[in-house]
């Protein structure tokens, strides 16, 4: 067995440093590219999947939230509860926040959004909304009547949904807000933009002025407790920390505010699909067709070879060997080009998208899954004209009939 498996690597190697060296480069050179397209867009929906995932976080839930109990509208005793939660070593900051929906109404034009009532303060400590002002001012805790728009319900400013915002509200304009029958003017004082459609489609102001609105003043309540926590904390160390406080009310991490987001990512991770299915096929189809010219242009050579004993399984799995040399080639290449090339270049010049500076991330398990795929999708398109011509008789072979 290890006597057929020499002659079979020496007749593959031979072929290859004999054969033409301009169809070799440009074998392995198309199938640098296949591997480099079959890994490519696994690191940017990677890329993407995480640059999601953190616009949730910074701009929206915080790491972790806790919610009223089953049933109950409200989280009673917020202030107590907050500093409860501030007592873990984790914990940077939170915040306590109403939330509801209202009607916009600027000129003739009117729609819906999410409100959310903050205290201004505690919320720099969970969320970059300060951060991501882009026209105006944040809030401050002595703001009476004032309001910070995200993009979606201002308009302008590279809003995607313009035709469903209230088109072109700027800062110091005034909006009627109307929330459960009740009505009130507020001053625009800020706009923000955070590139991330579900937090720009909401609206933030005191939470005072929303307690005023639904008719809760001075009961410190709350509807939700966005917390932040230091760096690498595992989400559910931090669920399991809060319940052992004695905690009674839901406590969910982002990831289970994350649905809409792994619907996205189901999307892209099947046209992901499709394009490998798509690059492997051309994978098939060149190596089939290197192999097959290779083994008509040999076919006497061939003939000799069975005729001076070599078994025709040797030659067949020359021939794959053959092809397994072409994708390892290719795979190395295309491995060493993203691993030491576009993704370290993608990291020092983050690439520019609507969701903000995105860089490449590579999976080695994703890589090494693309090469396996590789590498059997190039065996297959050699075994197929290999098997084929080596069961021809051997003097077909020599004449060339």
């Amino acid at each position: 067995m290890l006597e057929k498996a020499r002659v079979s690597f020496f007749l593959a190697s031979r072929s290859i440093t004999r054969g033409n060296k301009g169809i070799t480069i440009f074998t392995v050179f198309v199938l640098t590219l296949i591997f480099i397209q079959l890994v490519l867009f696994s690191s940017m929906l990677a890329g993407v999947t995480l640059k999601f995932n953190e616009l949730m976080v910074n701009f929206q839930t915080g790491n972790v939230v806790v919610e009223p109990k089953e049933e109950e509208r409200y989280i009673e005793g917020a202030s107590a509860l907050q500093k409860k939660i501030e007592s873990l070593p984790q914990v940077v900051g939170t915040s306590a926040r109403l939330k509801t929906t209202g009607n916009f109404r600027y000129k003739e034009k009117e729609i819906g959004a999410t409100i959310y009532g903050i205290d201004p303060a505690d919320e720099t400590f969970v969320t970059g909304l300060e951060d991501a002002i882009i026209s105006g001012e944040f809030l401050s805790r002595p703001d009476k009547g004032e309001i910070i728009l995200g993009r979606e319900v201002s308009g302008g400013f590279g809003a995607l949904m313009e035709s469903k915002s209230l088109e072109g509200v700027e800062v110091g304009d005034t909006v009627e807000l109307t929330i459960g029958g009740v009505t009130r003017e507020f001053k625009v004082k800020g706009i923000y933009s955070t590139r991330f459609f579900m937090a720009d489609a909401s609206a933030y102001l005191t939470i005072a002025d929303l307690e005023e609105m639904l008719g809760i003043e001075g009961r410190d309540f709350a509807q939700e407790i966005a917390i932040k926590t230091v760096d690498g904390t595992p989400e559910y160390d931090t669920r399991t920390a809060l319940l052992s406080l004695g905690i009674g009310e839901n406590i969910r991490t982002w990831h289970e505010f994350a649905g809409i987001l792994r619907l996205i990512e189901s999307t892209l991770g099947l046209v992901r699909n499709i394009m490998n299915a798509i690059g492997l096929l051309i994978a098939f189809v060149i190596i089939f067709v290197v192999i097959y010219v290779n083994i008509v242009n040999k076919k006497r050579q061939i003939g000799v070879q069975k005729a001076i004993g070599i078994e025709q399984n040797v030659i067949i799995v020359s021939f794959v060997l053959q092809a397994m040399l072409y994708a390892g080639a290719g795979v190395i290449f295309g491995y060493t080009f993203m691993r030491f090339g576009l993704v370290p270049y993608t990291v020092s010049h983050p690439v520019e998208v609507p969701l903000g500076s995105m860089s490449l991330r590579l999976d080695n398990a994703e890589a090494l899954n693309r090469a396996v795929l590789l590498f059997l999708s190039s065996v297959v398109g050699s075994v197929i004209p290999a098997y084929k011509l080596a069961q021809k008789d051997l003097l077909d072979l020599i004449w060339g009939k």
